[in-house]
C-alpha cells in the first residue's frame, strides 16, 4: 500500500470515528507489529492509571473486586445504545484493518513481594461493544489471582483502565465490561448472524502474545458440552478458584449447558476473548478454550500417541446476544 492510499485509510477511518493504528509500517510492506513494545506500552499505561487516580480517571478494577462482580452480574444484561449504519466506503477498507482498532490486548498488572516494579500478569483478547467502552471478553478472564488490576490496550497503544463488570455468563464463559474511556468515543464492533456449518470465519486475536494475529477456518459444529476442566486450556493458566468455578459448571445438567461454536481457525492461550468473524466483518462468536482429545486408555499405543485431535471451541453468537436486552 503507497504512502497516497495509507493517508486515505487513515482520514477515511479517522473520519467515521475509528482509529487509525500507530504500528510499524514500511514504505511498500504489510503491517508490522512490535509484540515488546506493546506489551511495555500495556504495563507502563496501566501502572499510571492505577498510581495516579484522579476525577478523570475512575478506580482500576481490582481482581478480588471483579470476582464479586462476576458473582453479582451473573445473568444480568446491558442495553446498547442505537447502531448506525457503516458507510459504503467503510465497508471498502479490507476487514483487518477496518476491525483492528476496535480489538483489544485485555489484561492484568501486579506488584510482587520482591520489587515495586509493576509486572504483567495474564493477557486475553477483548473486542469493543460500543463507544461508550462496553468491552468484550470470556468470563474466566477475570478469574486472577489477588492484587492484580485489569486494563485494555486497543490497537493503537491507547491504555484505559477496567472500571467494572456489567453483564456475564460463567457457564457460556462470556462477560461484559465497562471501561473508563475519559470521555473519548471510541471504535466498535458489530454483531453479525449466526453462522451455518462450513461457513468461512476469520479469528483476530493475541495467541502467545503474538498480537493481532488473524487465522481463517469455518465452522465446524455447534454443540453442547459438558468438559473435563483438566483438558481444559483457556487464557491464563487456571488459578483454583478458576478450577473449581469450572467443575462446579460440569455438573450442570445437560439441558441448561450453552452452545457453543467449533471452528477450524487457529488460536492459543491468549487468544481468549478474541472476536470470530464472518467474511463481511460481524462478530458472530467469541475465542474460549481448546480441548485435547486422547486415545483410549485401552489402546495398545496409548502412551505414544499423544494428543490426537484439538478442538476449538468459540462462545457462540447466542451466549453473547444473551447478555444484551432484546438481544434475541
Amino acid at each position: 500500500m503507497n504512502k497516497t492510499n495509507m493517508l486515505l485509510l487513515g482520514l477515511l477511518i479517522c473520519g467515521f470515528g475509528f482509529f487509525s493504528v500507530k504500528i510499524v509500517r514500511g514504505e511498500t510492506s504489510p503491517s508490522i507489529v512490535d509484540d515488546a513494545a506493546l506489551a511495555e506500552q500495556f504495563v507502563a499505561g496501566l501502572a499510571a492509571l492505577v498510581e495516579n487516580p484522579s476525577a478523570k480517571n475512575k478506580t482500576t478494577l481490582e481482581s478480588g473486586n471483579a470476582l464479586r462482580l462476576l458473582d453479582q452480574t451473573e445473568g444480568k444484561t446491558i442495553q446498547l445504545p442505537d447502531v448506525k449504519e457503516l458507510p459504503r466506503k467503510l465497508l471498502e477498507v479490507p476487514l483487518y484493518q477496518r476491525v483492528m482498532p476496535a480489538i483489544v490486548v485485555i489484561g492484568s498488572i501486579y506488584k510482587c513481594d520482591s520489587c515495586n516494579d509493576w509486572h504483567l500478569g495474564g493477557m486475553a483478547s477483548g473486542w469493543l461493544l460500543s463507544g461508550d467502552g462496553l468491552v468484550v471478553t470470556n468470563h474466566h478472564v477475570f478469574t486472577e489471582s489477588a492484587n492484580h488490576y485489569f486494563g485494555v490496550m486497543t490497537a493503537n497503544g491507547n491504555v484505559y483502565a477496567v472500571r467494572s463488570i456489567r453483564a456475564s455468563d460463567e457457564a457460556g464463559d462470556a462477560a461484559i465490561a465497562q471501561l473508563d474511556t475519559r470521555g473519548e468515543v471510541l471504535p466498535f464492533l458489530r454483531l453479525g448472524s449466526p453462522a451455518a456449518c462450513g461457513d468461512a470465519v476469520i479469528v483476530i486475536s493475541h495467541p502467545a502474545g503474538r498480537f493481532y494475529s488473524l487465522t481463517r477456518g469455518v465452522v465446524s459444529r455447534y454443540h453442547r458440552h459438558n468438559a473435563d476442566p483438566t483438558i481444559m486450556t483457556k487464557a491464563v493458566a487456571p488459578s483454583h478458584e478458576t478450577r473449581k468455578r469450572a467443575r462446579q459448571i460440569t455438573t450442570t445438567p445437560s439441558s441448561r449447558m450453552p452452545v457453543w461454536m467449533s471452528v477450524t481457525a487457529d488460536y492459543a492461550v491468549g487468544s481468549s476473548g478474541g472476536p470470530v468473524f464472518d467474511s463481511s466483518g460481524n462478530v458472530i462468536g467469541m475465542v474460549s478454550r481448546t480441548y485435547s482429545t486422547q486415545p483410549s486408555k485401552n489402546h495398545r499405543r496409548h502412551d505414544s500417541l499423544g494428543n490426537q485431535m484439538v478442538f476449538k471451541d468459540c462462545v457462540s453468537l447466542d451466549t453473547i446476544l444473551g447478555l444484551i436486552k432484546n438481544g434475541n
